[in-house]
């Protein structure tokens, strides 16, 4: 009795260490991300490959990657690009830390290749993906050896353009870089750095951009990209390139379609219109649509509905590209009322000591003005009218801007010096001159000066009437009275040789705050903050800061940042001593 007792604990205790092993062996097979501990942030690294990087006369049709960790490979079909391009097919198994890939059928002959993994092996616990992952061999006697390093970095910013796809691509009278994926490419790291080997002697144009639907291609209107205009002449060594990057639709610009619609004639372009030209120049116009992609003609009263007439158009985005087409034009007939005049009234005075500006923009153009519907007001004792000579209107009569003056230099003159001046409102003022101020006027401006109201810029109803009749409401803009010491001054010296650029003041987020035009003296007074310094440099002389065009193989004009930031306090002058010499 005993022993059958015993024996059956035997056989109990064979079956317990039978089903933990089967346990502890299942958990060895089958890997799983293990809980708690620090986060796992370091990507597989490779240890070992068949073919190695380099290799020469491979004629198999398996290669095989061992990493230092387990891997996963699920996105390895969509990720894994061969370069020079194939249609072989393959399949791959990822075990543990080992990938296999299986080719169907055999490389071709004396031909270097080189895969390109992109994030196709991730760890398995936090997907990391194998960075600049690339295996490089050949099947012949001989690896082309040809090699490229350099750096990518944002044009406007100069911080680091990091992941950026970085192709070459062979030169040929047909290639089209929106159309055409690179042969060779590689990726940026996260500082903008790149390196490219293995690549064939040839001459070749270089293309980097950020490719965020993973394509291959560049898509301009949401990928920023860099470019040299040289070729690369890759015989032998080159220098280190350093490529600046810029977002800009370069896609020429076309008319997708023109019809009339409600009272008016639409044109329909693929992208923003920057400037038009329309002949006969009698048709009112203007730029239309949420993408200002649109432009709308107005009827001048001289076509019959229903008449067709012939006209001349020409338009150009932002980069120059340029249409000229001649097509006919209708009007029909519409009796609904038109949409309402609607005007929006901004205010800017960005740099104190500069003259203040209104900015007026209309829904359609406008036909008629009456100047005497505007004036600025302090309080119920002083009212000024602007002179008609300071409305600046642009050419199809959809935005007016108006400029008030104030001679700075007469701040001090003989009638005010006694006078403790708050300039903060005589430059709302509309004068050239104090010789322009009535003694009357003058005690007005006295008592302003010494008051805390706000200046009102009011528009009267009726001011404007537009090209279909309808006319405007009442508009106001008020402006609280600026504190002189709430602000900073900064000055410097700009030594060049360079006549044409723009010095440009940049907040931390990098956007513009105050600009100036070719002085080499500039002075800014400006609100308390850090601020970059930027200048865009007129390379051409033309006259405007070009973005260049890849499609015409013209690059970006030069762009200077000074290196360091500045921080500008209240009442301090800062910078009396700072050389930009670029």
């Amino acid at each position: 009795m005993f022993s059958k007792n015993r024996s059956l604990k035997n056989i109990f205790f064979i079956i317990l260490i039978l089903v933990i092993a089967d346990l502890t062996l299942s958990r060895c097979a089958n890997p799983r991300s293990p809980t708690g501990g620090p986060k796992d942030t370091i990507p597989p690294s490779l240890i070992s490959s068949t073919p190695l990087t380099g290799s020469t006369n491979f004629k198999e049709q398996s290669i095989t990657i061992t990493f230092s960790e387990f891997i996963n490979a699920d996105k390895l079909l969509q990720n894994l690009i061969i370069t020079p391009k194939t249609d072989l097919r393959f399949k791959h198994i990822a075990k543990r830390n080992i990938l296999n890939l299986k080719f169907e059928d055999s490389f071709s002959d004396s031909t270097t290749y080189s895969l390109n993994f992109f994030d196709g092996v991730t760890d398995i616990t936090e997907k990391n993906p194998a960075v600049n992952l690339i295996l490089a061999f050949s099947t012949g006697s001989f690896i082309d050896s040809m090699q490229i390093s350099g750096s990518i970095k944002d044009l406007l910013t100069a911080q680091p353009s990091k992941n950026f796809i970085v192709g070459l691509f062979p030169l040929s009278d047909s290639l089209d870089f929106l159309q055409h994926s690179p042969t060779y490419f590689t990726t940026a790291n996260d500082s903008g750095r790149f390196s490219l080997s293995y690549v064939k002697s040839a001459k070749y144009r270089i293309l980097a951009f950020k490719d965020e639907n993973r394509n291959l291609l560049l898509d301009p209107k949401e990928e920023d990209h860099a470019f040299t205009a040289d070729t690369l002449l890759l015989y032998d060594s080159i220098p280190y390139l350093e490529l600046s990057s810029i977002l800009q639709n370069v896609k020429p610009i076309q008319l997708t379609n023109h019809r009339p619609v409600r009272a008016y004639h639409e044109f329909k372009f693929s992208r923003e219109i920057d400037t038009y030209e329309i002949t006969p120049d009698s048709i009112y116009s203007s730029i239309a649509g949420e993408e200002k992609d649109i432009l709308r003609l107005y009827n001048p009263k001289q076509f019959n509905f229903g008449d067709s007439s012939q006209i001349i158009l020409t338009a150009s985005d932002s980069l120059s590209n340029t249409i000229t087409d001649t097509v006919k034009i209708v009007f029909n007939e519409f009796i609904r009322k038109p949409a309402p005049l609607t005007l929006d009234l901004s205010y800017e005075q960005k740099i104190l000591v500069n003259n203040p500006l209104y900015t007026i923009k209309f829904n359609k153009p406008i036909l008629t003005t009456d100047y005497s519907k505007f004036e600025y007001k302090a309080d119920s004792t002083f009212t000024l009218k602007p002179d008609s000579s300071t409305f600046i209107w642009n050419e199809n009569k959809t935005v007016l801007q108006i400029q008030t003056y104030i001679n700075k230099d007469s701040l001090y003159s003989q009638q005010l010096k006694s006078i403790t001046l708050d300039t903060s409102l005589l430059k709302f003022l509309p004068f050239d001159s104090l010789e322009q101020i009535s003694p009357s006027q003058g005690d007005s401006i006295r008592e302003v000066i010494a008051s805390k109201s706000p200046i009102e810029f009011s528009i009267s109803p009726e001011a404007f009437f537009s090209v279909e009749g309808d006319t405007s409401e009442a508009k106001s803009l008020t402006h609280k009275k600026e504190v002189k010491q709430a602000y900073g001054t900064l000055q410097f010296t700009i030594v060049t040789e360079k006549p044409s650029f723009k010095v440009q003041l940049l907040n931390s987020k990098m956007t513009v705050e105050y600009e100036s035009i070719n002085n080499k003296t500039p002075v800014f007074i400006v609100k308390p903050a850090s601020y970059s310094i930027r200048i865009l440099i007129d390379t051409n002389n033309d006259g405007k800061w070009s973005f260049g065009n890849l499609l015409k193989n013209e690059e970006p004009e030069e762009v200077y940042l000074f290196p360091d930031v500045i921080a500008i306090r209240e009442n301090w002058i800062v910078g009396e001593d700072i050389e930009v010499i670029f």
